[in-house]
């Protein structure tokens, strides 16, 4: 098909004059906002000025208007379907407090790999408390450490005072900074490690089941298995879901990588993984202080029966939050708006 230019810059040259216009409007406004009737309007014109621009292109005999039209269709492109970051509400005024709810929102739209996480965990605790229990020769390989390979020993020692290293407040600070320092390394290297498509963090959780399993079985089967629940279930129920938390987020990012999106999108769904990090710091800072200020203390001084009251207790309020809070606001949400980046 032959174009005639000169006649059909005559007859499209005053839509194509109506989009500028309209263009300049929104670049003059401070917050660049589309009414409904202007959104309307900009999409037809990008629409009939596209057009325009494909009969150009298959024409090639006018560089100049070519690349005039791609000039304008891309700047009505860009108002039209670029989404513009915006300042997040976390660092708004007060907007910290969010972070409260907004991270169970987050732990349960992503629970599907808290449950892979579990399972991967489970596993490992599954192999690592068989192992001990069918093979005592798998003692020294699982558990190194004195204190876990001789169960009898520790407790006699722990509930005579003879294991005790904080002697004051100021010990019992430090040392819980250091586990609040280690655990939420290991978690960011959990988490991190999704970059691996998740396989590091399937293998981080997998030790950690494994070793877990084992201290547990190894105690139980000498008979401190009251004990050993004393001992790590008050911070035990808010460290041990940090760990499966941080592996939730490790096999939410593997799966960004493996279904990789437009740029905009991955950035917006790093935020979901930001949220489930700094979730489980919190969580790890609580649980730091737990293990330093009161794990460590056992019968006589704390009831064993006290301590797994206490754990119990935590770990119920820990389920509720994660499960409860949060979920007016999430079912608040226009479905509209939640369909946004599900294409």
């Amino acid at each position: 098909m032959i174009l005639d230019l000169e006649r059909f810059q005559a007859q499209e040259r005053p839509r194509w004059t109506r989009l500028e216009s309209l263009l300049a409007q929104l670049d003059s406004r401070p917050d660049r906002l589309l009414r409904p009737a202007e959104a309307e309007q900009l999409q037809e014109l990008y629409a009939q000025t596209a057009s325009d621009l494909n009969r150009v292109t298959h024409g090639s005999l006018a560089p100049e208007l070519r690349q005039y039209l791609e000039r304008l269709v891309a700047r009505a492109y860009g108002e039209l379907y670029y989404a513009r970051p915006t300042r997040s509400e976390l660092w708004q005024p007060r907007g910290w407090l969010r972070i409260f709810t907004a991270f169970p929102e987050a732990f349960r739209r992503q629970s599907r790999y808290f449950a892979l996480a579990v399972l991967v965990t489970f596993l490992g605790c599954a192999l690592g408390g068989l192992a001990v229990r069918y093979d005592p020769a798998s003692v020294d390989v699982l558990l190194p450490a004195d204190y876990l390979r001789n169960p009898g020993l520790r407790v006699r020692q722990e509930e005579k005072g003879q294991n005790r290293r904080l002697d004051s407040a100021q010990e019992e600070a430090a040392f819980s900074g250091e586990l609040i320092t280690h655990n939420i390394e290991v978690s960011l290297l959990t988490a991190g490690l999704g970059v691996t498509f998740g396989i590091g963090t399937a293998l981080l959780l997998f030790e950690n089941g494994l070793l877990l399993g084992a201290v547990a079985v190894r105690y139980t089967q000498q008979g401190f298995g009251l004990f050993v629940t004393a001992w790590l279930l008050p911070h035990g129920a808010f460290e041990i879901p940090s760990i499966l938390i941080a592996g939730q987020a490790g096999f939410y990012l593997a799966r960004l990588l493996l279904r990789r999106r437009e740029d905009r999108y991955v950035r917006e769904s790093m935020r979901e993984w930001l949220l489930l990090i700094a979730g489980l710091a919190m969580m790890l800072v609580w649980a730091g202080l737990m293990e330093a200020f009161f794990s460590q203390h056992h019968a006589p001084v704390l009831a064993y029966g006290f301590k797994v009251a206490v754990g119990a207790a935590e770990l119920v309020l820990l389920t509720v939050y994660l499960l409860l809070i949060g979920r007016r606001e999430t079912a608040a949400v226009p479905s509209a708006t939640i369909a946004v980046g599900s294409k």
